[in-house]
């Protein structure tokens, strides 16, 4: 167990994802595919942010990540959590 838990911020994003495909078909149209994802910060740069569905701030660690270059973001709401209060 870690010395000091790490408080992991939440997070609401909308964000353009690349679409890809892989099977013989006319292309109708250019397209990408409108996400939404809730989660916990767990690492963050100038060019990207990491969000996490599930944190154990008791050991510094994290599951089920998603990395999602800050270009393609088009609405981020960080959401504060009062101390105690239960999600």
């Amino acid at each position: 167990m870690a010395e000091e838990e790490k408080k992991f911020e939440c997070i609401y994003l909308e964000w353009y994802d690349a679409v890809a495909e892989a099977d013989w078909t006319e292309v109708e149209e250019a397209e990408l595919f409108k996400c939404k994802t809730l989660g916990f910060i767990v690492a963050e740069n100038e060019i990207a942010i990491c969000v996490a569905a599930v944190v154990s701030e008791a050991d510094n660690q994290s599951n089920a990540k998603i990395h999602i270059p800050k270009a393609w973001i088009t609405l981020e709401k960080r959401i504060k959590l009062e101390p105690g209060e239960e999600m």
